[in-house]
């Protein structure tokens, strides 16, 4: 009875911990481009967004990818061979979280960091932010985008599990 895992109650309360994971790590993400929208019309609010932008990220999206893996990982061990490494949704699962990882430390944290101190030094000068703030707000909009493609791309992997 390989599926015997999947209605296994240790099994349900690990599937919540990965699905909970997935909404608070890249549930919020998905708001964001409202946020710096209103940056233009709002320009001395930008700083803060941006500090609000950098707790969601150290409170939620690292702690939550962290939760995510370690409970795929769970998930894994408790199917029972239902699921195989080799699966593709699996595969597809394991890259994401670490492309996303790669892009959430090596990228959207330091061009948040980068356009924070751009957004303080452009309004200490005045009330307009500067064209280079524009260029790390392009920036983080591009790949924002494409993270938030990964996440629905991999939440569809996950939930239709194509190739089985």
């Amino acid at each position: 009875m390989p599926f015997a895992s999947i209605v296994d109650p240790g099994y349900k309360i690990v599937l919540f911990l990965h699905i909970l994971a997935v909404v608070l790590a890249f549930g919020p993400t998905f708001g964001y481009a409202f946020f710096f929208s209103v940056a233009p019309q709002y320009p001395r609010a930008t700083p803060a967004i941006l500090a609000g932008v950098q707790k969601i990220d150290k409170y939620l999206i690292t702690p939550g990818m962290v939760v995510l893996l370690l409970a795929g990982i769970g998930l894994l061990s408790a199917s029972d061979g239902a699921w195989e490494a080799s699966d593709v949704f699996v595969s597809v699962g394991f890259l994401a979280i670490v492309v996303l990882f790669g892009l959430q430390h090596g990228f959207f944290q330091p061009q948040t960091r980068k356009a924070k101190e751009l957004a303080e030094r452009d309004l200490k000068a005045g009330d307009t932010l500067s064209s280079e703030f524009e260029a790390v707000s392009q920036r983080l909009s591009k790949v924002g985008k494409l993270a938030g493609l990964v996440v629905v791309v991999t939440i569809f992997f996950m939930t239709y599990k194509p190739f089985l």
